[in-house]
């Protein structure tokens, strides 16, 4: 299948010169009805074709009974038709020198082996005379910058479009229709929307691509349910990020029943959260969780461009409004502005003692003080040099519209700089009018603090974004050589570890208890001591991990009863020894551990490790080979991360160790992915025993599988 980019442009594509309409109808409860209607209300310029055997004219427009018996072949068609008459139209379009087609038809990749075998002989009948698909299982798209409208929603019935340098990819082609219907009324537009589908030939990359091109373009927004091309979209997004273009993703499948969803959706695997997460974190593609807060941002970032957000002013028409605000940029991570001397001295002249502060309650003006006072508290807030953004939370209150009006005048102000504002509309029917303005000036706002929160968050992330440094081998670690495929046990895992240059505890493999004895006296007590069986993956659990062996009495007795134990609970496990180890102390375990990801590749995964892993779900994950510098941002972003600081006398653990041991091991994951093609891994070191700082870290268990 060639890419875009080797055959028409898409750019020349979404701006097609002529349409044809397959199963056009005046009939508005069909398809083909819908969409021909709206493609004439929206006043598209090119010539349009309709295709309709049964009609001369629909529309006042004459039809024609085929794509054949048109004056010339279309750009663009575009089909509702019964699944299986899609690939003999598409056929004949394809034969007729159309360019490119959307095909609304479900039932395709979505429905199972039989209708993906389907959907791929229709894209080799479209591949075969060089057209492009859009689809199949999608709504079409919405390009209000070129004032096409090929899309059946019944959102799209409003007087006229909203142009705005959002770009937006769905693949879903009902929540594209659904976010239109709500961003319009919100007054937020569009240059470009897509309903991608099943992406049987064009796909996500491709329009991503697109709107990264697009001089008409500022933000890029996206809903993904699967990634077909991994090393494509991490191409993109640093091309986006080079171009000054903000990219925004809410990815469906982050829980185990979301990916069934989405699979059972549009045929596309959701593919592992986690490792897309890292990736998007790491080349600042900002996450979102809510396909509208998502669009909010969006008008909000093509309102301000480049303007990063950390630090915000509250100004609020209610104490308690005030207080629940900051506490909620707070758990937000998102922080109040300090007011200097000045902005404190000028917001004092008009509000009473304790009032001048932030949050800012324009309730505690004084009587004597002006009648435009959402004029200057807006204009000496957002003046001040601490603040990034003005968070205007507004409750009911006697004049909503004229308080706003207010604000947004002293926002607007030169003293302002040109800083954000992003207004919270509290109350319902009563700031009506009050949106109207905010529509008609441009301004963001949303209805409720959840989704200013969720704006922010996003916004804040990409403010703060840090290229990553280029990741750099540690010293003295040379490239390790993959072992042999198959899955190692305790002490091989260990060895492949120590190659990597990371600190292992000693052990010897015993067999009885004579052996056991005879090994304490080189590796000395305290000991540990664990059963060695490739059918046991949790020894803990069937009483197969002894710890604290103080002598030899001692070790001929818990080996004994590890034995009772293991065949109790595990009789058919092969057992091949027992793993007498030094005992090593540690402050905090954790675990740390890499594994290719199928579509992403080599991750390191860092934790809270020990018996509190699945308890605590801790954990983060980054592509590697990563940098000292992610490692710790990693580590310090743990929820176990205050454990490594000083407290109550004890001092401060060795993080540097635990950074050299993530370092080392992200190096040992990059070797063993570049070692064969696709090759599968999956190392675990459980736990790595934390020391005080200067005393190191210690790997005491490990296990891998290679291939």
């Amino acid at each position: 299948m060639t890419s875009a980019s080797c055959a028409t442009p898409l750019k020349t594509l979404l701006n097609p010169r002529s349409v044809a309409v397959i199963g056009a109808s005046e009939d508005q409860t069909k398809f083909g009805g819908r969409l021909y209607k709206t493609l004439l209300q929206h006043k598209y310029a090119g010539e349009v074709y309709p295709i309709n055997p049964g009609r001369d004219t629909l529309f006042g427009l004459k039809t024609f009974p085929s794509i054949n018996a048109t004056p010339k072949a279309p750009d663009m068609v575009i089909m509702a038709l019964p699944r299986d008459k899609v690939k003999g139209e598409i056929a004949a379009c394809a034969a007729r020198g159309a360019k490119a087609g959307i095909i609304i038809t479900s039932k395709f990749s979505d429905a199972g082996p039989e209708g993906l075998a389907l959907e791929r002989e229709v894209v080799a009948a479209a591949a075969e005379h060089g057209m492009r698909l859009i689809g199949p299982n999608c709504l079409g798209l919405i390009s209000p910058t070129n004032k096409l409208v090929l899309c059946s929603s019944p959102a799209l019935n409003v007087p006229s479009l909203i142009e705005a340098p959002i770009g937006f990819v769905s693949q879903s082609g009902a929540l594209m229709g659904t976010l239109f219907d709500r961003s319009y009324g919100m007054g937020i537009g569009f240059s470009h929307c897509v309903s991608v589908g099943n992406q049987a030939d064009l796909e996500l990359c491709d329009f991503v691509e697109f709107l990264i091109e697009d001089e008409r373009t500022q933000v890029i927004c996206s809903y993904v349910e699967g990634i077909k091309s991994p090393q494509r979209f991490v191409e993109l997004a640093r091309r986006a990020r080079a171009a000054g273009k903000p990219w925004l993703m809410v990815k469906a499948g982050a829980t185990d029943d979301g990916s069934r969803a989405a699979y059972s959706h549009t045929a596309s695997l959701a593919g592992d959260f986690a490792a897309l997460k890292a990736i998007c974190e790491r080349e600042n593609v900002v996450m979102m969780d809510d396909p509208l807060d998502m669009l909010s941002l969006a008008r909000a970032m093509v309102r301000y461009p480049a303007r990063k957000v950390r630090d915000v002013a509250v100004i609020t028409t209610s104490g308690g409004g005030g207080a629940i605000s900051a506490d909620q940029l707070s758990h937000a991570g998102i922080g109040l502005s300090r007011f200097n001397e000045a902005t404190r001295t000028g917001l004092a002249e008009h509000y009473s003692e304790g009032q001048a502060s932030n949050p800012i309650d324009v309730g505690g003006r004084k009587h004597e003080g002006t009648d435009e006072l959402g004029v200057v508290t807006a204009e000496l807030a957002l003046a001040d040099p601490a603040t990034d953004l003005g968070l205007m939370v507004l409750t009911t209150a006697p004049d909503v519209p004229g308080l706003t009006r207010q604000l947004a005048d002293g926002g607007e102000r030169p003293a302002a700089a040109g800083k954000p504002t992003l207004y919270v509309m509290l109350p319902g029917r009563v700031a009506a009018p009050a949106r109207e303005i905010l529509v008609e000036r441009g301004l963001p706002y949303v209805d409720t603090l959840a989704e200013a929160m969720a704006v922010l968050r996003g916004w804040k992330t990409w403010s703060t974004y840090q290229e990553p440094d280029a990741p750099v081998r540690p010293a003295g670690s040379a490239a390790t050589a993959a072992p042999a495929d198959g899955t190692l046990g305790e002490a091989a895992s260990k060895a492949l570890l120590a190659k990597a240059g990371m600190p292992v505890n000693g052990e010897r493999l015993v067999r009885n208890a004579d052996e056991a004895v005879d090994a304490a006296g080189t590796l000395g007590f305290p000991l540990v001591l664990k059963v060695v069986s490739p059918d046991i993956a949790h020894k803990s659990d069937v009483g197969g991990v002894a710890l604290n062996i103080a002598d030899a009495h001692d070790l001929r007795s818990r080996l004994a009863a590890m034995q009772a134990s293991v065949a109790k609970a595990a009789p058919d496990a092969r057992i091949d020894g027992y793993s007498l180890q030094k005992q090593e102390s540690g402050e905090l375990e954790l675990i740390v551990g890499v594994r290719r990801d199928p579509q992403f590749g080599a991750q390191v995964v860092v934790g809270a490790g020990g018996v509190l892993v699945e308890l605590l779900k801790d954990v983060a994950v980054l592509p590697a080979p990563i940098d000292a510098a992610a490692a710790r941002r990693a580590v310090e972003g743990l929820k176990v991360a205050p454990l490594l600081r000083p407290y109550r006398g004890r001092g401060a653990l060795d993080v540097d160790a635990v950074v050299d041991a993530i370092v080392r091991l992200s190096w040992l994951a990059h070797d063993l992915e570049g070692g064969a093609a696709g090759r599968d891994f999956e190392i675990e070191v459980n736990p790595l025993k934390v020391r005080l700082q200067g005393q190191g870290a210690v790997a005491v268990d490990a296990r891998a599988r290679i291939g």
